[in-house]
């Protein structure tokens, strides 16, 4: 064993690309976070700087991905919700990738009151943002996105 090695935790995951191929398989959460107490999430791995992180296919290849090409990342709700849980308005919309690809679900816009229209919320965006609905979790990557259209 390497005295460089740290424990992960394999969190599964699909990855959507902005080519329109599908990356299956797990990414290595932390035991914890840099920003916060507790364990590590797949948000905070994927707003840490840098733009690649590890990744392990189904078949057992691992890779380097690039955050970059992803559109949105599919992840099972974790036992324990309450680190994606956040205060704030909840949002029903329809997104439209750049590739084509389209996901519905619902987001939280934590801003700043007077500040907390949709609009508002995808300008200060940076990266990921977290989009739910009754199937799965996502991480949508908003520089992959082309339209948001809420539902009413």
């Amino acid at each position: 064993m390497s005295v460089y090695r740290v424990e992960k935790t394999e969190l599964p995951v699909v990855i959507f690309q902005a080519d329109g191929s599908v990356m299956k398989g797990v990414v290595f959460l932390s035991a914890s976070a840099y920003n916060h107490m507790g364990q590590q999430t797949l948000l905070d791995l994927m707003k840490e700087p840098g733009n690649f992180f590890p990744f392990r296919s189904e078949a057992g290849s691992f890779c380097v991905a690039n955050k970059t090409t992803i559109t949105h990342i599919r992840f099972d709700p974790p036992a324990e919700a309450s680190a994606y849980e956040s205060l704030g308005d909840r949002e029903d919309v329809d997104i439209k990738f750049v590739g084509g690809e389209q996901l519905s679900g619902t987001l939280t816009i934590e801003m700043p009151e007077g500040r907390n229209r949709l609009f508002d919320f995808l300008n200060a965006m940076n990266g990921f943002f977290l989009l739910q609905n009754q199937e799965a979790f996502y991480l949508v990557n908003v520089a992959q996105i082309r339209d948001v259209n809420p539902r009413r």
